[in-house]
């Protein structure tokens, strides 16, 4: 008997939730936060592959005092970005202490709130002013840095009204007023603590107008990286999979950047601007996962279209200059001679493995940086027309492929054709050629299969009046006792048949069955879910039990799968799936193909083939020869499976539960995890320590 750990039933329930999909809105792209934009910043980040850099303009130190303007710092910056092919995202923030401002808690001017747009207004105008004439030629220009949290704007998430009317507004007005070709960026919020309530608040004060690309920063990591479901937000649940949504835990967790952005009306571009992973300086493991961090990043956002550029925080580590940095280690390069200002790379530098991962990751997918073959299987299209689009799509092996019409061989049943063969359990009449066994990687359930809980061989004979099916299923415990309708919740087979093949994201009331048998009491017993009018039910089954293997032969009439032809080189379109029970309600099921477990999807059905002789079928796996007799607990049932008073009434075929997802344990067992979990998965809201304060 298995045992399951809490973590792969929260995993199972709320790992995989539906990712948002959109339009296409602009070309993907790879960037990196620079800060001041060294020569040697530049030239790493053009031999990365990269597409921008984010500079820091800060209003302080380019007008320490009113109209006293120094723009030459980031005049060199853009200059070498421009010469290497970059393009420049300038970030505007930061108070000086001369402009009137108010809130002051840490003796800094930096975050102080302006009394008034005044002084920001201006400064903003003669910056997009300078910056966007030739030869520099900036276009997109970001309105403050992280303002929901205080030690970048005073009061943080208290001041959204300030943020919005004083800065946001006026500065976005600012930019467009000076340059009407130029793009505004923000509010490029931190996504901690209730950033969900700071957005919600601001969508309420701004028209979805105010920005051109919705800018944001997203530290969360991946279960690659060490992060479970419960330690917070990770990376994907902050973009659009919010933690635990329409369970009883939602409201524990923060509502994703997606979720709020729909609900403003938002269908523009979205770029992360910050994101990264804080390796433990010297620890070459850790270094290791800040690699894999970065290849994750950018597999989630190939996977989006609205998703559209990643800003990594950031090129260096503050090395060698500042030995007490409370942020060091985020960097992808590490400064290991020379002095600031007059490093050469790469010969000062170490290259940690995330920089090469990430300059590996842009050679090897181009798209990524919006060159190269277009990545159908990743655009939001529908690109071969066949109702699918991206890895949803059977051409599709990953996001990163460019052909979605590409889709590979149907998974293959092949049935022989055979006479004599007696509908009684004992499988012996199938002989040892054309059995497949089913792959452990099919298992959709509460915990991982051990070698020998659950062995399926299943294998197909024809003959002119129909079709047969064997099942040897090695199972240690049979655990059903379920009416007709809910067969699925026990130990059981669930047959699919797409007859002509036509495909479809969900079954259709011309050519689609399933049908369910299993032993119950010691009776075989069947309940058809799905056929279409006219489809009969004089399909027969014997099931017995033997040790701890199960054996069905199941015999299906032209008259219950109307349409079907059982003749040399015919096709029908085919799954199956066999549920597992051991004595707690349906613990999961084993996949032959995709489409009738998780969803009622004929897309995804392999097929049966009816064939004079056993070729090697596509996706097959491994067969062997079966012969069993009949045990004790055996059954037998025929028209119908059930007969008389022992079936359900047939009008439940289109509502029944088995189309619901695998439902681990019972509702009683669920409620006291939530309790004994809660506080393990609250929200997670703190706020970013000193040591994690990376921007300015």
């Amino acid at each position: 008997m298995r045992r399951f750990s809490l973590v792969i039933v929260f995993t199972l329930l709320f790992g995989a939730m539906e990712r948002h999909a959109a339009a296409a809105v602009g070309d993907s792209n790879v960037s990196m936060n620079v800060h001041n934009g060294t020569q040697a910043f530049v030239d790493a980040s053009s031999d990365l592959g990269l597409g921008w850099v984010r500079l820091d303009g800060n209003w302080q130190s380019m007008e320490p005092s009113d109209d006293n303007y120094q723009w030459g710092p980031i005049e060199s910056a853009i200059t070498a970005a421009n010469a290497a092919g970059l393009k420049v995202y300038l970030t505007l923030a930061y108070t000086p202490d001369w402009v009137p401002r108010h809130g002051d808690t840490n003796g800094n001017s930096n975050n102080d709130i302006p009394n008034a747009s005044t002084e920001w207004v201006d400064f903003v105008t003669d910056a997009v002013n300078h910056y966007s004439a030739s030869p520099y030629n900036v276009t997109h220009y970001g309105i403050w840095n992280e303002p929901n949290l205080t030690q970048f704007f005073e009061g943080g998430e208290s001041s959204v009204g300030e943020y919005a009317s004083i800065i946001l507004v006026p500065g976005a007005a600012a930019v467009r007023a000076a340059c009407s070709s130029c793009q505004v960026l923000g509010p490029d919020l931190a996504h901690v603590g209730d950033v969900d309530d700071y957005m919600e608040a601001l969508f309420a004060l701004i028209p979805t107008s105010t920005f051109d690309i919705f800018a944001h920063h997203i530290y969360g990591g991946f279960e690659e990286t060490g992060k479970s479901v419960w330690d917070g937000d990770r990376f994907f649940n902050s973009l659009d999979q919010q933690r635990f949504k329409g369970t009883p835990l939602e409201a524990l967790t923060r509502r994703s950047m997606r979720d709020l952005l729909d609900g403003w009306g938002w269908t523009g571009e979205v770029w992360i601007t910050e994101t990264g992973y804080k390796a433990n300086v010297g620890d070459a493991a850790d270094e290791d996962l800040q690699a894999v961090y970065v290849r994750r990043v950018l597999e989630e956002q190939l996977l989006r279209d609205w998703y559209t550029n990643t800003f990594f925080y950031e090129i260096n580590d503050c090395g060698v200059d500042q030995p007490g940095c409370p942020i060091d280690g985020f960097g992808l390069m590490r400064p290991e001679s020379g002095s600031p200002g007059s490093r050469t790379f790469p010969s000062d530098f170490r290259l940690k493995p995330a920089f090469l991962a990430l300059k590996h990751f842009i050679a090897q997918n181009p798209q990524i940086i919006g060159t190269g073959p277009s990545p159908a299987c990743s655009d939001g299209l529908d690109n071969d027309g066949d109702g699918f689009r991206d890895v949803a799509d059977r051409g599709c092996d990953d996001a990163f492929d460019t052909d979605e019409s590409d889709d590979p061989p149907r998974t293959q049943l092949q049935a022989l054709a055979a006479d004599g063969i007696t509908v009684d359990g004992d499988l012996s009449d199938f002989g040892s050629d054309g059995w497949v066994q089913l792959s452990l990687d099919g298992w959709q359930g509460t915990g991982p299969l051990g070698t020998g809980d659950l062995e399926v061989l299943a294998a197909g004979r024809f003959a002119p009046e129909g079709l047969y099916l064997a099942f040897e299923v090695t199972d240690d415990t049979h655990d059903n006792s379920q009416a007709d309708a809910d067969l699925w919740q026990g130990d059981s087979i669930q047959l699919g048949f797409d007859v002509a093949q036509s495909g479809g994201a969900s079954y259709d009331d011309i050519d689609d069955h399933e049908i369910n048998f299993a032993l119950v009491g010691g009776r075989a017993r069947s309940f058809r879910f799905k056929g279409p009018s006219g489809a009969g039910d004089s399909f027969s089954g014997a099931i017995t039990r033997s040790g701890s293997v199960t054996s069905y032969e199941i015999f299906l009439p032209a008259a219950a799968l109307p349409g079907a032809n059982f003749a040399l080189g015919q096709v029908v379109g085919f799954s199956f799936l066999v549920n597992d029970a051991d004595g707690s309600g349906r613990e999961g099921w084993l996949e032959w193909t995709p489409g009738i477990g998780g969803q009622k999807a004929p897309y995804y059905f392999g097929e049966v083939a009816f064939v004079d002789m056993i070729t090697t079928p596509p996706g097959s796996g491994g067969g062997g020869p079966v012969g069993t007799g009949a045990g004790a607990g055996s059954g037998a049932a025929t028209s119908g499976a059930g007969g008389g008073a022992d079936r359900a009434d047939d009008s439940a075929d289109s509502g029944c539960g088995c189309r619901v997802a695998v439902q681990p344990t019972s509702t009683g067992a669920l409620s006291v995890s939530f309790l004994l979990l809660a506080f393990a998965m609250r929200r997670r809201r703190k706020r970013y320590s000193a040591s994690a304060t990376r921007h300015g």
